[in-house]
């Protein structure tokens, strides 16, 4: 019996020996390979004159900014790693390229040259100049010189190639110190092509190569963090090229260098991490399984100066390097977030609304399932539209499943196929689609297990924290949807029922009707009567809302006008313009969750812009997201969330509403000033009363395959004082201000 015991203690002790050892041979170094495809998020601003625009008919007014100017966003980035307190066993391994001009003071040795075709006595002023934020996409652009003569100008493009550099920071390398300086060719799909496989493997294999100096056992833990710009499915666009990777070329990269490790049985990095736009998907992480633990991403946009905070995630890494990359990825989701508070405080954003950064793990168990559950999902709702190849119905009822799910851009429509959170879709789907419930659930449970961290704003608080292109079997409906028309003109002769004591108009539509409707949203419009004594009458649009009650079993399609409030900006109404609708809806038709994403033409101090904010339900709060200047030559007033900077209103900024107005044959409309509002120590953006006056709410019947809307002749005319309704009747009972009267 002792000897027995002896035994088993031996056994036991052997063990433990053997599990400290295997826990202290855990690497703890950390090698960072950091991909920095500078692009236009880098490159030096263009100036040009105070009061013009880069369309400017005066060449005279455009120029190259000077790099040390203002600096970019990638400059920004190694200037926060600069910050970093790092530990002997933290190292950088960058590589930079894909941009003409590099603001960082260490990395000037591998600008372009470059020739803006204006010559230097074109040069303007430093203290006349502002500047851009994103490089024109047009290299040539047609301007008029002195003689009103069209002449075609090189705006910003490189007269002579610059260089690629591969930098190693560390404790003892504080600048960065250049491993490697390659001439850029500007040739697609090279070595120096930072959106092309090609750049990326030969990246990786320089990589390895630096490892197998510093650390020839393998005792290393890798992250890879890719730093540009990022659309879901693609990353790192080139500027010489024009070229950006596909994640599978990613993955195929990885199973090309996959050998050459000093670990090549291990998966070679703990974390990849996306610091860009939009790369939280489902397409994103099956093309890394193979290469990483874990992932880390953000499913929307990440808007500006919001990026990695680099100098918290190298401090907390140092601190504490034997972290999981399960804790790692942790570290970087939530050091970004109080950076973006940061960030929103200083430079007068409100990011952190929309903010969203997930942690994917990657393990082959989770993925497995994850693939299977989402392959079964897509196979049983191919099977519902093959079933229903060409019905309208079925095509809206999978556009609504997506309309109410979160989407990203968070404004965009789903027309335009960007990215749709899986977990919202594939529940909205079992809801309309019972047959769809069990392979809907599997794949919520799956995704719940993937996504084992996941931090978000305000507004987007109910996304799942992956996305994916709208799946296959949408976009074949939706491609069918396109070679059929759907005629809703009829609509416009159904009857409104008006309750004036209720403050309620209502359409009984068939349940053919309804089905063949993408959903209904009603039109403000404000009615001024002229003054010419011709008992004529103008109007003036406000916009639309779709706080609608839809009732899709019944058909009954309601509003109300019984608040008299509207979304206005320091007691002054705004011309509202809906450009996602992403809320659910009870079985009365009520609005119970979600946001609505708007958008309102402005000018900000004199220059036009889009004001975006969202529309929080059941409580109908509004959200300022910020505003950002619209393109010369973009006349439409609708437009998703950009990538750039959104900025916030401050003290002492002008803003002039801008409305749409029409004359009395509403033949011909026009956008019209509204009054200045001088912004004071805080915005107040928020539904309030309507101002006194004659209002006019009609219907809108949104067609789900085109842009033909159709209004409803009939609607309701009220006159509101004192913000409340004294009138309100048909708006075929309205002749003049007279029939308002009691």
């Amino acid at each position: 019996m002792f000897k027995r015991t002896i035994v088993a203690v031996t056994i036991l002790m052997a063990t433990l020996c053997f599990m400290v050892k295997a826990d202290a041979a855990k690497p703890d170094n950390w090698l960072i390979y950091w991909y920095v495809c500078g692009t236009d998020i880098e490159t030096t601003r263009i100036a040009f004159g105070a009061g013009t625009d880069l369309m400017s008919n005066d060449p005279k007014a455009l120029i190259l900014a000077e790099p040390d100017r203002e600096p970019g966003d990638a400059t920004r980035c190694i200037k926060e790693v600069e910050r970093a307190t790092l530990s002997p066993n933290v190292k950088i391994f960058m590589q930079a390229g894909g941009t003409y001009i590099w603001g960082h003071e260490k990395l000037r040795n591998l600008n372009a040259k470059i020739d803006t075709g204006l010559g230097e006595g074109n040069v303007i002023g430093k203290e006349n100049a502002y500047y851009k934020q994103w490089l024109l996409r047009e290299d040539v652009v047609t301007v008029k010189d002195k003689k009103g003569k069209d002449v075609k100008v090189r705006l910003y493009s490189p007269e002579a190639k610059g260089k690629l550099g591969r930098y190693v920071y560390d404790k003892d390398h504080r600048n960065w110190h250049a491993r490697e300086i390659l001439p850029i060719s500007g040739a697609k799909n090279t070595e120096t092509d930072m959106g092309s496989k090609a750049g990326f493997k030969d990246f990786l294999q320089a990589g390895q190569e630096l490892e197998r100096s510093l650390y020839p056992d393998g005792n290393v833990c890798r992250i890879l963090i890719l730093k540009d710009h990022g659309s879901g499915i693609r990353i790192c666009s080139d500027e010489y090229t024009k070229n950006i990777i596909p994640v599978n070329a990613i993955k195929e990269a990885f199973a090309e260098v996959q050998g050459n490790w000093t670990n090549p049985d291990e998966k070679p990095f703990e974390v990849v991490v996306f610091d860009a736009c939009l790369m939280s998907t489902y397409e994103t992480a099956v093309a890394l399984e193979d290469a990483a633990n874990y992932m880390v991403a953000s499913q929307e946009t990440t808007m500006g100066k919001v990026g990695l905070d680099y100098t918290g995630l190298l401090n907390e890494l140092s601190k504490n390097p034997a972290m999981s990359g399960k804790e790692l990825g942790k570290v970087i989701c939530d050091t970004r977030w109080e950076d973006s508070k940061t960030v929103d405080k200083d430079f007068g954003y409100n990011t952190v609304s929309i903010f969203t950064e997930s942690v994917i793990d990657l393990s082959a168990q989770k993925m497995e399932a994850l693939k299977t559950a989402y392959a079964n999902f897509n196979e049983q709702a191919t099977k519902v539209v093959q079933e229903n190849p060409n019905d309208i119905a079925t095509f809206v009822k999978l556009k609504n499943a997506a309309n109410v799910a979160e989407r990203y851009p968070s404004s965009s429509d789903v027309s335009e196929q960007w990215l749709v959170d899986l977990k919202n879709f594939s529940g909205n789907l079992e809801a309309t689609f019972p047959e769809l419930k069990e392979a809907s659930r599997d794949l919520v449970k799956a995704l719940n297990n993937s996504v084992v961290y996941n931090k978000r704003g305000g507004i987007l608080n109910r996304g799942g924290g992956l996305s994916a292109q709208f799946p296959g079997f949408y976009r074949t409906l939706q491609n069918n949807m396109q070679r059929i028309s759907v005629d809703l003109s009829g609509l416009k002769d159904e009857i409104v029922e008006v309750d004036p004591e209720k403050k309620t108009a209502k359409i009984e539509l068939s349940e053919e009707d309804l089905a063949n409707v993408e959903s209904v949203r009603y039109q403000l419009i404000y009615i001024i009567p002229r003054n010419d004594g011709s008992g004529k009458m103008d109007a003036m649009s406000l916009g639309s809302d779709s706080d609608v009650e839809e009732n899709r079993e019944t058909g009954t399609v309601t509003i109300s006008f019984d608040s008299q409030k509207w979304v206005m900006l320091d007691g002054k109404p705004l011309l509202v313009l809906v450009t996602s609708d992403a809320t659910q809806k009870g079985k009365n038709g009520k609005k119970v969750r979600g946001n609505d994403i708007c958008v309102s033409p402005i000018l900000l101090n004199g220059e036009a812009q889009r004001l975006f904010f969202s529309r929080s339900y059941p409580n109908g709060k509004v959200t300022l997201i910020g505003a950002v200047p619209i393109p010369e030559n973009d006349k439409t007033p609708l437009a998703s969330l950009p990538s750039d900077e959104l900025k916030s209103l401050k003290k002492g900024d002008v803003v002039t509403p801008l409305y749409v107005y029409y004359n009395d044959e509403y033949k011909k409309a026009e956008y019209v000033h509204g009054i200045p509002i001088t912004i004071g120590d805080k915005p107040k953006l928020e539904m309030n009363t309507l101002p006194d006056g004659i209002f006019g709410y009609g219907f809108e019947f949104v067609n789900p395959v085109g842009s033909q809307n159709t209004f409803a002749r009939e609607g309701v005319i009220c006159k509101i004082k004192d913000g409340k309704i004294v009138k309100a009747i048909s708006s075929d009972d309205f002749e003049s201000p007279g029939d308002l009267e009691d």
